[in-house]
């Protein structure tokens, strides 16, 4: 379920509040009772919002309750009741009112051209959707999110669904990974040209499907070897096309790979080398549950169980850390997702404590949002985040079900 407010919703706005402002005549009966009856002379029984689906503007919500009870679209608003006549049935406003409702247009008017969401949060979330369940746009205890070169961004949760949306959180398509019995993925990113890159994190293997879910390629098996995987994390890619496996539960590392010119899916894609293993600085990875390279061709990366980010360059040279376990600015929770925004600074998803961290590449904290619980603003086991070119924050609230965007 989406709470905000579109281009399209604002015009919806116009269309329902101009026959109304047209229609309405002199007396003081505007708004009707929320749950039916009659109101000057009208019966209001089947006018619930829900039902006749207001456009947004009118049912803006806060977590259960509505803003706002109004008329619906005319002609489907309300029906006469017999005991009056058509004249006295009509609903009526003063002249007050009637300038009440006019400046409301003109506003509504005025914001057409450029309909910023507004904040349904005091900590600047503009946009939530999705639920339990098993529907489209329903998620499953959501686990991974990927944002792709048109701005639409994909979903993986724990049924082993991948789903896409649209900005606007929208649903557009949705496939089923071919097996789950053996446990489901936990990363994906999009490849430049569109691909989707799947961690098949318990069937130990990469699967790269087109946007519409269509199979094109797999590689990798089970072990510890060359071209090897055991539990892979997360997909990340280079600007030179080049594609970076990270893994868990005993291999822990960071692996290369190149893509051929083939047109077999087994041979599509070929091991390169290990990218990063072993001790860095004095402690092995635990759980590297998350990648991003930057615009500098350095490869961040989300060392979840030892609560820090580390830097290397594309050779595997550690170039920095920071984080360490704590609550305080700077230090970290089990960091399951990083990204980077527009303006280039670290976004660090913690699963731990249940917040979004903003680092500047130099380790410095600079922000931080979100706290425990479910309320809208609140975050429960959070996975993921990603950053998008419209300068929304998406963030995949994973124990509530749902994506929260935010804008700061």
């Amino acid at each position: 379920m989406r709470y905000n407010y579109s281009h399209m919703q604002c015009e919806a706005a116009i269309h329902v509040m101009l026959p109304c402002y047209l229609h309405l005549g002199t007396g003081d009966n505007l708004f009707p009772p929320c749950k039916g009856g009659t109101q000057g002379g009208l019966d209001w029984s089947d006018t619930s919002p829900r039902k006749k689906n207001l456009p947004q503007p009118f049912l803006r919500k806060e977590g259960r309750k509505k803003a706002i009870c109004a008329p619906a679209r005319l002609g489907k608003a309300y029906r006469h009741s017999k005991s009056h006549t058509a004249e006295e049935s009509r609903p009526t406003i003063t002249a007050t009112q009637r300038v009440g409702i006019g400046l409301a247009l003109i506003c509504v008017l005025a914001a057409i051209g450029g309909c910023e969401p507004p904040a349904l949060t005091d900590n600047g979330v503009v946009l939530t959707f999705g639920r339990q369940g098993m529907g489209p746009g329903e998620f499953g205890y959501p686990r991974a999110i990927a944002t792709a070169p048109d701005d639409t961004f994909f979903v993986v949760d724990k049924t082993a669904r991948v789903q896409h949306f649209d900005a606007d959180g929208n649903y557009l398509n949705g496939w089923s990974m071919p097996e789950n019995k053996a446990g489901k993925p936990v990363g994906l990113t999009v490849h430049p040209d569109g691909r989707v890159f799947v961690a098949d994190t318990h069937y130990h293997r990469v699967i790269v499907f087109d946007a519409d879910g269509i199979e094109l390629a797999r590689f990798g098996h089970r072990g510890s070897g060359d071209g090897q995987f055991l539990l892979p994390t997360d997909v990340a890619i280079d600007h030179q096309g080049r594609i970076y496996i990270s893994e868990y539960n005993g291999n822990d590392r960071v692996t290369r790979w190149f893509e051929n010119p083939a047109t077999s899916q087994q041979s599509a894609f070929t091991f390169d080398a290990v990218i990063v293993a072993g001790e860095i600085d004095g402690q092995a990875m635990r759980r590297p549950s998350a990648m991003v390279i930057d615009d500098e061709n350095t490869l961040w990366v989300a060392d979840a169980c030892n609560h820090r980010i580390l830097r290397f360059d594309l050779d595997g040279r550690l170039l920095k850390q920071f984080g360490g376990l704590g609550t305080a600015p700077g230090q970290l929770k089990y960091p399951y997702d990083i990204n980077i925004d527009r303006e280039g600074n670290l976004l660090v998803c913690e699963y731990g404590n249940c917040r979004i961290q903003w680092f500047d590449r130099e380790g410095r904290s600079l922000r931080i949002w979100g706290s425990p619980g479910r309320q809208l603003g609140q975050l429960n086991s959070p996975w993921g985040v990603i950053a998008s070119r419209n300068g929304l924050v998406y963030v995949l609230d994973s124990q509530n079900a749902r994506v929260q965007a935010i804008k700061l």
